[in-house]
Parts: C-alpha cells; structure tokens; sequence
C-alpha cells in the first residue's frame, strides 16, 4: 500500500506541477511548448493532448489507490505511459539538451537526465507493484470510465481550449502598436527586441532572409525597449533591413501599462517573436530556452 501511496502522489504532483504557477500559463508556456511541441505535436493537437494528459495523470493518482482493474488498466496504463515520455527523454538527453525537461513544469525543474531517473525508479515500482498485485474479479468497467470522463470535462471545463481561426480577434498587444499597419488585419509578425540583443539581432535577420525567399510574407513590427535604444540604426544594419518600429521606456513606476516589460509581460523574455494572424495568436517564441525563437520551424508555418 505504501508502494500505491508514493505512486499516487507522484502523479498527483506531476499533474499540478504543469499547472504552476498559473494554470493557463503552466499548461501553454512549459508543459506544451517546452515538452510537447518539441515532441512533435502540431500546435492545434498540442493543447488538447496536453489537457487530455493532465486529466490522465489526476485520473492515476486517484485510480491507483484502488483495486478497481488495478492490474489489468491502471498499472498497465501508467508503466507505458511513462515509458513514452522516457523515450523523449532519451532523445533529449542524446541531443546535449539539459534544459528543464518539463515533467514538473517550473514548480520542480528538472535536466532530461534527472527526469529520465525519476521515470525509471517509477517504473520499476510499478512492475514490483503489478508483479505482487492480484486480478480483482469483482471490478467495475463503468465506474472507472466515469471517474475518467469526469476527470477529462473537469479539465476542459476549468481550462478551456483557445481556438484560432480565420474569425477576426483583436490582439491583446495591437492596442500599444504604434504603426500604419493594423495588426488584427491578416498576417503579421510582432517582435520585442533589445537593439543590442545578439540573440534579438539573430532572430531579426532570420526574418530578413525569409521575407526576401518567401512570397508573400507577413509584415514585421518591433517594438524596442529604450534600455539600448542608440544602437538601432547598428541593429538595422546588421540585419539587413529597417523594419516599422517603436521605442518604449522599459519600464514605468506608474499605473499605466505602457511599458516595455508591463507589455510583453513579466514571464517572457528577448526575444520574442510573435505570429498573429488576423488578431488570433499563432505562435509566441520567446527566451533563449525550450520556447527559444526556432528559425526552422518558424519557416514550415508559411510552407
């Protein structure tokens, strides 16, 4: 029982990790584009699969508690479903990536490696457990998928998943956009940089090659912070083409948001990059880590 116990809690911790420290925010920002999308998830399947995880990962620690096909479902259930994960791990940890795996989102962080260990001493409870565990004959199909469905609505419910589509929104950024061009009209590409960002630099003239190989292409705008505002004229330069911009203090003690950071928001860092397309937000890089500005990537969206 004891076994069972630790097990439950696991899960039960690894469930809420994802949604620290804010639900929307653990669940998009590390669960999905720090571990799912890197796996291969589109991201239309990614916020589905994520929340449909979640809801398994509650489901286990509550299931395994009980004796309800325990040996047959539960145990089953949970060894390949870490086994899946632990894969990716090793993909990870084999392609040098030693950032935060993503497993207990921001509220534990944890290197590949260390997940990978974590999943391994799990699994091999889970075989002592299933190898000492008895058929219950008297188990009960519908109550176990009630408890699941149940469990599943919750989640969808409590964190409803954001559609995008050709419907025109309107932009939570569009209003500080000082610019000709309407960032709710068709595809756009907003960008917060440092002038003297090397990584923003990079990132900008990424762009530049892809607006000059690629038909078509969205129209940019940056917004730079003030912090090194005298080396945009070099920023161009070094790009290889001067973009709509603005200048923005980086940050204001007052109650106004009208601020660099205060806009681009407290969790995201340089350089972000964002794609919009009729006002509905497509993709967010941001950082230099797991959400790090993917030049590659970023290209299949227009192929």
């Amino acid at each position: 029982m004891i076994i069972r116990v630790l097990i439950s809690a696991l899960f039960l911790l690894s469930a809420f990790a994802k949604l620290y420290p804010m639900p929307l925010y653990g669940i998009t920002k590390v669960f999905e584009e720090g571990q799912l999308i890197p796996m291969g998830f589109s991201e239309g399947l990614a916020p589905y699969f994520s929340r449909f995880i979640i809801a398994i990962e509650f489901f286990i620690a509550f299931a395994i508690l009980q004796s309800n096909y325990l040996k047959k479902v539960i145990l089953p259930l949970s060894i390949t479903m870490i086994a899946v994960f632990s894969l990716h791990l090793f993909y990870s940890i084999f392609s040098g990536d030693s950032e935060n795996c993503g497993c207990f989102g921001e509220l534990i962080p944890m290197s590949p490696l260390q997940a990978l260990i974590k999943n391994i001493i799990t699994i091999a409870m889970l075989v002592f457990l299933y190898r000492n565990t008895e058929v219950n004959e008297k188990n009960s199909y519908s109550k176990l998928s009630i408890q699941f469905l149940s469990i599943l609505l919750l989640m969808f419910a409590l964190l409803p998943v954001q559609t995008v589509g050709k419907n025109k929104r309107v932009s939570s950024f569009s209003e500080y956009v000082v610019s000709d061009m309407n960032m709710n009209e068709g595809k756009k590409i907003l960008c917060f940089f440092d002038a003297g960002c090397e990584h923003c630099m990079d990132a900008a003239k990424s762009l530049t090659s892809f607006s000059d190989s690629i038909a078509d292409f969205p129209r940019v705008h940056i917004i730079f912070s003030d912090s090194e505002e005298d080396k945009i004229p070099e920023f161009f330069t070094y790009v290889g083409k001067e973009y709509s911009h603005q200048v923005l203090p980086f940050y204001n003690e007052d109650d106004e948001i009208n601020s660099y950071l205060e806009i681009l928001g407290y969790d995201y860092e340089n350089p972000a990059v964002i794609y919009l397309d009729n006002g509905n937000q497509i993709r967010f890089y941001d950082g230099t880590g797991v959400n790090a500005f993917n030049a590659e990537e970023f290209k299949k969206l227009f192929q």
